[in-house]
Formats: C-alpha cells, structure tokens, sequence
C-alpha cells in the first residue's frame, strides 16, 4: 500500500512539474543593427563662431585702490550694546560691538540648550572679516 502512494505522489509530482505551455525561443533580429550602407555624414548645423578683433576685446580691470584711507562712513563712530536674559524661558544673549568707521569689533554671547555659552569675538578692520569662537562652561 505505502508503495502505492509513493508511486502515485511520484507520477503526480512529475506531471504537476511538467511545464503546461510551449515556450519558443524568439530568433535573434538585427533589430538594433545600423546597416552598414545607411551611414551618413555628420550635418553641421551650427555656423563658424566670430572671433573679435583684439580693439574689440573689453576688458575688466579693477582700478588700484587709493592710498587715501577712506572717508569715515556716516554715523560713525558708534558703539552699542544689548542683552536678554529671561528668567521664565532660560534664553540669554548679548550682543556687544564698536567701530571708529575704520575697524569693526565686539563679541556676541549665546547660551545653547547643552547649558554652554557660545562666545563669539569678531573684527573686521577692512580685509574681511574675523571671528574666533570658544565655549564657556
């Protein structure tokens, strides 16, 4: 009897892995092929650029800076300061700065979540402008 079974689940198995279709593998096309006889020249279809005559040239030059320093800027000197430090939500910040139309300089203070204070002390005395950042406990 048992060999019966096996015999049977056996036959099964093979006619169930049989494949229920007819597959034909597709004959290679020249599909994608370029003809060799159907090659043509590039068209150029752009024309020749001009090339400018050197008088024509313009050219971008920056004028020698004065020896002159220059004039001071209107509302100079000055000098300022501000801060907040409130109580109920924590924020404190200061912001400090004085210039004498020629330089530039002050610090600003920023308490951060992680309870340090960022200090951040800046000049700019007319060739850009400098800062060095440190952190206070």
């Amino acid at each position: 009897m048992i060999c019966k079974v096996a015999l049977f689940s056996t036959l099964v198995c093979t006619v169930l892995g049989a494949p229920q279709y007819e597959y034909e593998e597709p004959a290679p096309n020249s599909l994608y092929e370029t003809p060799a006889e159907s090659v043509q020249e590039p068209v150029q279809l752009y024309e020749t650029p001009i090339v400018a005559e050197p008088q024509n040239i313009v050219e971008n030059i920056v004028p020698a800076p004065s020896a002159d320093p220059p004039a001071p800027m209107e509302g100079m000197p000055y000098d300022f300061d501000w801060g907040v430090q409130d109580e109920e939500t924590g924020n404190q910040f200061s912001h400090v700065e004085t210039s004498d139309g020629q330089t530039t300089q002050g610090e600003y203070r920023v308490l951060l979540p992680d309870g340090r204070t960022q200090v951040v002390k800046f000049f700019d005395d007319g060739n850009g402008f400098n800062a060095e950042v440190t952190y206070e406990k």
